[in-house]
């Protein structure tokens, strides 16, 4: 017979807690020593400058009040190229903690596209070697996400096939490939028979709410990936370019990619670039391309800011000699927010495209010295000489510094080059957040089987997490992350631990059929959150 046996304790700070229990019955002992976390989850704000300069310049900060000390802090880089300014990017598609195919195809791209950068101007703090070791094991994980016709499911668990990241992950193969990493030759045999099946239309397509133009552009990314691989299909791109008034912007310049590598007629090409110059929308300063096609392809990641990232980087792909070059790279570069952008689709494009633009536009060799000052006190101090020359940084603990106080920051330059710099403050609230409507209203509620609301929960009771997500418009692409109270272990049916007669009853709570595109479709536990 097993008894459950109940300890109460209670944790007055986060650390580590250990535990160590003891058994003995007669001559016969045992034991047991675990470790077990403990957590204080506290919200935190990041707010990020990121400026260039000829000159010595100044900035003022403010310490924020009402914050924990301890958990803010101020960091100060500076760098001789702008490249340094990417790693806000870089650090967000890596640590991205949802792991579909999209996402975990966009966290390993930028290492497959420009891992010498990254390892030049140390974008990462992980080594050559933890780089290729993390590239390799996204790509043995993905082909689990292959399925038997060859295509791609967006989760490993899911049965349907999603055309658009079936082509996203042949892109990341064939850069794979091309740097140099190992990649299984049934896998893409298998993916590429998936994309010239696609192009035929041998591929269901009623099973998906894609329009007609969304297709179109799978289509034109499918003969893009193709021609990466050697396997051109010269008459269905010709056919498609025919055709291309269905296609967006963004659909247009992958058949432009296609037609390139593919060595397809050279004035299809030329009248597909010259379409694509004739939308870019000009400003005195900027530049940027505005996609007819979003709201129609809201489903492949559409945006406005992806789109004007992928046209610049296939501009300079091509050789497109355009003045305007300089202006769509500015227009990237201020619509970051704390250092990145809004999605990982944004910020692997974006990524992708400064990276080739700072390759073929920074050309000036530096050479200055910088002196950091924050009131007075020397925060960095640094020569530039090179412009593959390392990041340099500087980090300082809030907790120095009065809530409230403004400070005066100084960067002196003296020397010939340009500096690039961020100054980036994190800090943690220490007052009760109110809610915040930002599109969505969150209801949570904490019940028995039956419905009723508790107020208590008893040790070893069986609960149900019901959350009720409102938003007045359609969305696509949706986390809700429910962070568990602590005490509380989510329930997964997998274990066959678990009561059989319990799930049955859970499962009828939640009895509401609907197409796979439909509510949510995808389920994570952790240890502290579902």
């Amino acid at each position: 017979e097993g008894r459950e046996i109940l300890f109460a304790f209670k944790a007055e700070r986060k650390g580590t807690a250990s535990f160590a229990f003891r058994a003995k019955m007669g001559e016969e002992s045992d034991g047991i020593e675990i470790s077990i976390p403990v957590l204080m989850p506290r919200p935190t704000e990041t707010v990020a400058l990121f400026k260039d300069t000829l000159e010595s310049a100044e900035e003022s900060i403010k310490i924020p009040e009402n914050v924990y000390p301890e958990l803010s802090a101020l960091s100060f880089c500076a760098s001789s190229s702008a490249l340094s300014g990417l790693k806000g990017s870089l650090d967000f598609l890596k640590d991205y903690p949802y792991l579909c195919l999209e996402q975990r195809l966009s966290a390993v791209l930028p290492f497959l596209v420009a891992g010498d950068i990254i390892l030049d101007f140390e974008l990462t703090e992980a080594t050559e070697k933890e780089i290729r070791e993390f590239v390799i094991k996204i790509l043995k994980d993905i082909t689990t996400y292959q399925r038997e016709n060859g295509g791609f499911a967006l989760w490993p668990e899911s049965s349907y096939v999603t055309p658009f990241n079936t082509c996203y992950a042949a892109f990341a193969f064939s850069k794979a490939q091309q740097s140099g990493y190992p990649v299984d030759a049934q896998i893409v045999s298998r993916l590429l028979n998936y994309l010239r099946n696609l192009i035929r239309g041998r591929v269901n397509r009623e099973s998906y709410p894609y329009s007609p133009g969304t297709w179109r552009t799978i289509e034109a990314f499918a003969l893009y990936c193709l021609a990466l691989f050697d396997r051109p299909e010269p008459a269905f791109a010709e056919k498609l370019f025919t055709e291309r008034e269905e296609l967006p912007l963004f659909g247009k310049t992958l058949l432009l990619k296609a037609l390139f590598h593919g060595k397809g007629a050279t004035d299809a090409q030329n009248t597909l670039l010259q379409e694509l110059v004739n939308k870019l929308k000009v400003s005195p300063t900027t530049a940027h391309f505005e996609d007819d096609g979003n709201q129609d392809g809201r489903w492949i990641y559409g945006s406005n800011l992806r789109s004007s990232a992928f046209i610049l980087q296939t501009l300079l792909e091509t050789d497109a000699d355009n003045p305007l070059i300089p202006a769509i790279a500015r227009w990237l570069v201020e619509r970051r927010n704390a250092g990145k952008w809004l999605t990982t689709q944004e910020n692997f494009h974006s990524f992708y495209a400064l990276n080739d633009f700072y390759r073929k536009y920074e050309d000036i060799r530096p050479d200055f010295r910088v002196k950091v000052r924050l009131e007075g006190k020397i925060l960095l101090e640094e020569a530039f000489a090179q412009r593959n020359q390392n990041v340099r940084s500087a980090k300082i603990e809030l907790a120095e510094y009065k809530p409230g106080e403004v400070l005066n920051l100084n960067v002196e330059k003296k020397g010939r080059g340009r500096l690039y710099y961020e100054t980036r403050m994190m800090y943690a609230p220490n007052m009760p957040l109110s809610a915040r409507d930002e599109g969505f209203t969150v209801y949570k509620t904490i019940t028995d089987l039956e419905g009723r609301l508790l107020e208590t929960i008893r040790p070893g009771e069986l609960v149900v997490v019901t959350l009720q997500v409102i938003t007045s418009q359609e969305r696509l692409f949706i986390v809700v992350d429910d962070p568990l109270p602590a005490g509380l272990e989510a329930v997964n049916p997998n274990f066959m631990t678990e009561s059989r007669e319990e799930q049955r009853r859970l499962e009828e709570l939640e009895n509401t059929r609907r197409p796979w595109w439909a509510g949510f479709n995808h389920i994570e536990m952790h240890d502290d959150r579902v």
